[in-house]
This record gives C-alpha cells, structure tokens and sequence, in this order.
C-alpha cells in the first residue's frame, strides 16, 4: 500500500506519528525557541487526523521558533495541491508571519496559477511592485479574495488611490472585510478615512467598531474625541472599552502632551483651538481610562539566560561555531547574540565574523548584525545586505549604513535604492535619511526638493523637507511653502514638516490664519510658535 500524500510530505517516522498522539510541550518549545521539535511539528501539521486546533497550535508554535530551515519545506507544503487546504494554509500564514515574502517572480507566479490557496497566499505577500495585481482585485467588491487585498494594501500603498480603496471597504456588506479594512488603514492614517472610521466604530458587528476604534487612536481631532467620548457608554463591553481607550490616547497622549510641550502662549493658543471639546478633557473619569503602565510596578526583566553579567567572554571561534548550528534552543542565543559579538569583535578578525554574520543562512541573525557591521565599519558587507531577499534583513542594513559618517560613495546605491517599487513606507524615509547622509550637499538640495514637491510617498516627501531644514536650504523651504495651502494629499504631516522647518530656519510660514481651522493637534502645535497670542484660561 502505498504511501498517502501527507505522509510523504510529512517525512515522520513510525515512532514519530506514534509520538505525534503525545502532548507536545508547546509552551516549552516556544519559550526556548527549540528548533530540535521543527522537522516533527512539521510533519504533524499535514497529517489529516490532527484537529484544526491542534494544527493552529502547532502552526503557532513554527512561527514562535522561527527556523530559516523550515521555510522551504513551508512552501512545499503550500504548493502542494493534493495536501488538506487547512494544512496548506496553515502553512502559508507561517511563512507570512516571519514578514520576508519571496521574490516577486514567484509571486507572479503564483497568482497565474489559478489555485485558490497559492493566489491567497501570494496576494497577501504582495507589495507595491505588484500593484498591477493588487489594485484590480481591491477594485472588485465582489472578487473571492477582495478581503486578501484589502489588507495587502496595509502596507506600502501609500498613494491616495490605494488609500480610497480601503476607505471605501468599510462600507462593504461583509463585516470580515469591513474589519480588514479598518486594520489597515492605522498605518497611513488618512485624513479621508476619519469619518467613515467613526461612522465604523458605531456598527452594528462589535468586531468591526473594535477595530475602527484602535485605528481612532491615531486620529487626534476635537471631532473624533467629541465622537470617541459619546461611545463610551456603548451597551457593548468590548465596544465601551475599546472606546476608552481611544479617548485616553487622543485626550493624554495628544492633546495633554501638546499642551506640556507648549511654552506659555502657545499653551494658550492650543487651549483656545481646544475649547469646542475642553469639557471633555476631564469628563471621561480614571475607571475609564487604562491603567498607565509603571515599569517599576513590573519588577526586575529575567532573561533566558540568567545572569548575563556573570558570562565570560567567549572567543570569536567558539561563537561562530555556537551560531553556526541552527539546532537546539535559540532563545539564549538570539538573547545574547548582540553583546557576544561585540565583546569578542574589540579584540578578534572582524573580517571573518563579517562575512559570517552577513551570510548567515537566519534572517534573524542577518538583520541584527546590520548594527554590528556598523560599528565594525564593515561597509561592503552591509552593502550587500541592502540587497538580501529578506525585507527586513534589506530595511535594517540601510538604516545603519546612515548610522556611518558622511561617505560619498555610499549615497550612489542609498538613492538607486530609494527609486524602486518596493522602498515605501519608513523604510523610505530611513533610506532617504541615508542618502542626505551621504551625499554631497549641492546634489542632494536638488532632488530632495523635488522629492518633496511631488514624491508619491508621503514619508519621503516629510523626510525630504526634514533634510532641507538640517542642511539650511531656505530658498528651498520658502519655495515649498505654497504646499501649506493645499488639502492634504493623505495625512496633515507634510504640513508640519514644513512649520517645523520654517521654525528651525527662522521663517515667517504666513496662512496662520487657514491653517488654524485645521482639526488635528499636531498641525495646531506646529502653528503654534506664529499663531499664539490668544487668550484662555489657564487649565484648570
């Protein structure tokens, strides 16, 4: 008799399945980290007799471990048509959480394919590069997998268009989709999408005002603290918390924080631009609000390790072979792996260890040793990790090549980085830090003012006016200051870049008088230094 699918895909011995009706000691595994469990739990996450909560345990553990040997056994079991869906999806929501999707011929690839299974997973993979893909299936309310690319929209599609198509998932009859897309839309907080979230956090489907609320939090508007505050006596428990909370963060997070940053007769200007809500500021009571968290109330933070202090230093040979082995328990390892390798760098061949750490087959290793690169000086090496497959491998090397002092050379790859599809989002903004970093100043003016202009990425268009503002281009900055007259095109943060920048320069940015009509705090703290001399009470 031959063998069935799963059990060839499996790979498990006689005593393993036998094993596989035992306890798996899930706690255990995760808190170690013990990757001597992975090739058992993945072949127990294929068999069929395994309930589907036994199989999203198991798949939660495979994703707390974190074992770079796993993935391509991973995606064989996600290509694999003749496995259960459940086991194949399983599988792919592993690979997802580890947040390095694969190349985008292989996405491509997938999405051709027609299996239903494959094209979930590589549509909730997809980035900017693959907008092509995307859009047209967000377009399409009625499309099997809207849901899938309304939240691949989350991140990286930053341009209005996008952001319109999440916006207007929340009003689809599905109330899954209408809490996906009130998810995604907390990463680029679009000015349009407040009054529909708002509309959201009153609907009817608990799950959905839930989310609209957490997405609320970073919406610091008299209008949606007014609205925030009226929910909180919502006859739903979860709703009326989730409310609270929002209004706790508009109400100490932002507008108590603005208010303690202000000198004098900016705190007065804000009270004034505060007053349509101030009785609010005090109303929502202490049993309200969450409890503040109190690092001391937490007591001492033990570690995997123990006493990490009373460690020797090990030798630069010994680490490597420890770090080689990609068995065992990592939780220790990945605990100490930063201050091991510096304390045996003041002394060793970094060159050696360089090379190791730059090619180590753990992404996670890959991506923590951008810092140590850095300070090992190890240019080449952290160059070669901007192009490494794994995203954040990509976005951490970047970030610490602006860490080095002022190279010329480095600005060249930092800029071509910067103009492909896949850069967006802080990982724009880092790369273009590292580029103003680098370059020289007379051709980095130039560009950074036509990125601030007309950049598609609101990130690099805030970052670019920053770096104007450090390198003292005022002619550039009063050229911008007409942008402060138009609508936002997704957020107000362009805008308070350019206050802050006129502030650092010593420039007049005129339209006080506009911009103070402006329902946001940070915009109104910004403007504060020109438009304070209102009068108010002092706060109470």
């Amino acid at each position: 008799m031959s063998a069935s699918p799963a059990d060839r895909i499996a790979g498990l011995t006689v005593n393993d399945r036998r094993e596989s009706f035992q306890a798996i000691p899930h706690d255990e595994i995760q808190r170690a980290e013990d990757r001597s469990w992975t090739e058992r739990l993945l072949g127990w996450l294929v068999l069929p007799e395994r309930s589907q909560a036994e199989r999203d345990e198991i798949a939660t553990t495979l994703a707390r471990v974190e074992d770079p040997r796993a993935a391509a056994r991973l995606m064989r079991i996600v290509e694999a048509r003749e496995l259960p869906e459940a086991a194949r999806e399983a599988a792919g929501a592993i690979l997802r959480s580890a947040g390095n999707p694969p190349g985008g011929a292989w996405l491509r690839a997938a999405w051709a394919e027609g299996d239903i299974v494959l094209r979930r997973h590589a549509l909730l993979f997809m980035g900017r590069a693959e907008a092509d893909l995307v859009e047209p299936v967000a377009r399409d309310p009625a499309h099997t997998l809207h849901k899938e690319a309304i939240e691949a929209l989350a991140l990286g599609f930053s341009e209005p268009r996008f952001q319109a198509l999440m916006i207007a998932a929340l009003g689809h009859p599905d109330a899954g989709i209408r809490k996906v897309a009130a998810d995604a839309l907390v990463w680029d907080e679009p000015v349009a999408a407040e009054a529909p979230l708002l509309r959201a956090a009153a609907d009817p489907a608990v799950d959905v005002a839930v989310a609209a609320l957490e997405t609320l939090h970073y919406y610091p508007s008299r209008r949606c603290l007014d609205a925030v505050a009226a929910l909180c006596g919502h006859p739903d428990e979860r709703v009326r918390a989730a409310a609270a909370a929002c209004a706790f963060e508009i109400r100490e997070g932002r507008f108590r924080w603005a208010l303690e940053r202000a000198g004098p007769a900016e705190r007065r200007f804000l009270l004034a631009w505060m007053e349509p809500v101030r009785h609010l500021l005090g109303v929502l009571g202490d049993d309200d609000a969450p409890e503040a968290d109190d690092p001391a109330a937490r007591g001492p933070i033990s570690s995997p390790g123990g006493d990490q202090g009373s460690e020797a230093v090990l030798e630069m040979a010994e680490l490597l072979a420890l770090y080689a082995d990609l068995d065992g328990c990592w939780a220790e390892r990945k605990h100490r792996f930063a201050d091991r390798f510096r304390a045996a760098g003041v002394a060793a061949d970094r060159g050696a260890a360089a090379a190791f750490l730059a090619g180590h087959p753990d992404p996670w290793i890959r991506e923590r040793s951008a810092s140590l690169l850095a300070a090992w000086d190890e240019q080449e090496a952290l160059l070669g990790l901007t192009r490494d497959p794994a995203f954040y491998v990509r976005k951490s090397a970047m970030y610490c090549l602006g860490e080095l002092p002022a190279n010329r050379a480095l600005a060249g790859p930092a800029w071509e980085h910067l103009g492909e599809l896949g850069t967006t989002g802080t990982h724009a903004l880092e790369t273009l830090n590292t580029y103003a970093t680098h370059a020289l100043k007379e051709e980095a003016i130039p560009r950074l003012l036509a990125l601030a202009r007309s950049d598609a990425r609101e990130p690099v268009r805030c970052g670019a006016v920053d770096a104007l503002a450090k390198l003292g281009a005022h002619a550039e900055v009063v050229a911008l200051l007409p942008l402060l007259a138009e609508p936002p095109q997704i957020t107000w943060a362009v805008h308070v870049a350019l206050l802050s920048a006129c502030e650092r320069l010593g420039l007049h940015p005129g339209l006080c008088d506009a911009l103070s009509e402006v329902d946001n705090i940070d915009v109104q703290l910004a403007l504060a230094p020109w438009a304070a001399g209102s009068s108010v009470d002092d706060w109470p």
